[in-house]
């Protein structure tokens, strides 16, 4: 068994005791080492607790130690980056590529900490408060640098996780339009041997720009992304 994170609050904390992209790494190598040992402790000690009654045979397999967003008021992970001073604005915009790398490396070079799964940074549109924000504004038909579009997520994978997730789309998406995405996350997931996905919800009657209605606790809502 492993264990998985929804730590966004937490990620907010360390990024603005950080404050730049050049004090992740220290920062997340003392903090979340303190924070998570514990947990493996806890977990070593079940599986070993296991193995000792021959019930049957249990495996620790580690700590997916990735960043999380929840939908609570200081959960977003993208709202947690803006704190960096070497981004520039609205997630998305210049130094968010930078400070989406050195996370991912920080967060899988925690010393003392058994690692499984992705370790990266998750950045699901509609699971993230503060994207799904910027999806609205960059779909309001204004021009902006500080559009969130699908290309600017898909660039911004290439350096962490997880591809294009939770993304709404036109519900009448061209089937060869919704191939080439898919072929872009492919061609990036194989370059890197890394791995992505490509989970969009393509939403019935609608458009680019509309607003998305979906009444979900576990989602909030954005606008229809344009697939270009």
């Amino acid at each position: 068994f492993g264990i998985g994170l929804e730590n966004g609050e937490f990620a907010l904390n360390l990024l603005k005791e950080a404050k730049s992209i050049y004090a992740i790494n220290t920062v997340f190598a003392t903090r979340m080492k303190e924070e998570l040992l514990p947990i493996q402790d806890v977990c070593s000690k079940l599986a070993s607790e296991f193995d000792e009654h021959k019930k049957f045979s249990v495996e620790y397999l580690g700590i997916d130690t990735s960043f999380n967003p929840s939908l609570d008021k200081s959960g977003s992970i993208a709202a947690a980056i803006e704190n960096l001073e070497e981004v520039r604005g609205d997630f998305g915009q210049c130094g968010s590529l930078s400070a989406a790398a050195a996370i991912t490396t920080s967060l899988q070079s925690i010393p003392g900490i058994v690692k499984t799964g992705y370790c990266g940074l998750m950045l699901p549109v509609l699971e993230d408060r503060r994207l799904a924000e910027l999806g609205m504004k960059s779909n309001d038909g204004s021009s902006s640098s500080s559009n969130l579009s699908m290309q600017k997520l898909l660039y911004i994978s290439s350096v962490c996780g997880v591809g294009i997730d939770t993304v709404p789309i036109p519900g009448n998406v061209l089937e060869d339009d919704l191939s080439s995405l898919m072929l872009d996350v492919a061609a990036l997931a194989g370059r890197w041997a890394k791995p992505l996905s490509c989970r969009v919800f393509p939403v019935p009657g609608s458009r680019a720009g509309d607003k998305t209605t979906f009444d979900s606790p576990y989602m909030c809502n954005s606008c229809v992304f344009e697939v270009e």
